[in-house]
């Protein structure tokens, strides 16, 4: 876990400078990646952690997370629909100007003592010797049975949300999708307890899953912009809503049968004996 950690914040760090220069999506993407997998972390080796200690850092990661999510929906959306600039679209200039004061609140915000301060304390606690007698109740236990432990539970959650699930709920779409993140992350931390002759197609199902659900979330996301469009641009944007929409309604109508085609899946970890290697 250690190791997991300190690869995410070395991670961060370079994806804060690209961040901050405004010019690629991709640092906003990557770090936004790297928060969730270290909060997917805290919770995957929950069992070898103190919960208070695991609490506060899910909860700062959290925090930070968020503050990414606008710049990243707008970053989706002109991604997806201006391949380049289009200095003829009213639409494309106005999400273009938003786009500059969303990044300039958030290079303030990832330039802050605050953000940094942070960063440093969790790598300064994961590089002690004695990180793991300071912060874990136990010291040793067998990957394998983490792995079944864990990933059996966040997995038979998964199986309830698609029992449960209405097509036309976006909340529990969007948290339908998070919960595939974790899971697969989860798979991903573990792969190598795992079964190997099963993981990489069960781990490559989830991703296709989250992909769809992601664009059935993007349309959702993009209902919430038209208000704060101008008046010129609206109909331009209300054009690619629509067709956003009928997308997502398609994608919606073939969710089921891949939903179906993933619990029937066997997960790699349902073989495995208790019985390991301590990691």
């Amino acid at each position: 876990m250690q190791t997991l950690l300190l690869a995410e914040l070395s991670n961060i760090k370079h994806w804060r400078k690209v961040a901050i220069q405004g010019r690629d999506p991709e640092g906003v993407h990557q770090l936004r990646i790297s928060l969730r997998k270290m909060r997917s972390a805290l919770t995957i080796f929950s069992p070898v952690i103190r919960p208070a200690y695991r609490q506060q850092w899910r909860r700062r990661l959290k925090q930070l997370a968020k503050q990414l999510d606008a710049a990243r929906d707008l970053d989706v959306f002109l991604l997806t629909h201006f391949s380049g600039t289009a200095s003829d679209s009213q639409l494309y200039g106005a999400l273009d100007k938003k786009k500059a004061r969303l990044y300039k609140q958030l290079c303030s915000t990832l330039k802050s003592g605050k953000f940094n301060k942070r960063r440093r304390q969790l790598k300064k606690a994961l590089a002690q010797t004695n990180w793991q007698k300071k912060y874990c109740c136990r010291q040793t236990l067998s990957l394998r049975s983490l792995a079944q432990q864990q990933l059996n539970t966040l997995y038979q959650n998964l199986q309830t949300q698609t029992q449960e699930l209405h097509l036309n709920d976006e909340a529990a779409l969007h948290q339908l999708r998070i919960s595939f993140k974790q899971l697969r992350y989860g798979c991903e931390f573990l792969e190598p307890a795992l079964d190997g002759t099963t993981s990489q197609s069960f781990i490559n199902m989830m991703k296709a899953l989250q992909d769809q659900l992601g664009d059935i979330h993007d349309a959702a996301v993009q209902q919430t912009m038209l208000a704060d469009l101008p008046v010129a641009a609206q109909d331009e944007f209300q054009t690619i809503l629509d067709e956003s929409q009928r997308n997502s309604e398609h994608l919606k109508k073939t969710l089921r049968q891949q939903l179906r085609r993933f619990n029937n899946m066997p997960p790699p970890w349902q073989n495995l004996s208790s019985v390991s290697e301590f990691g």
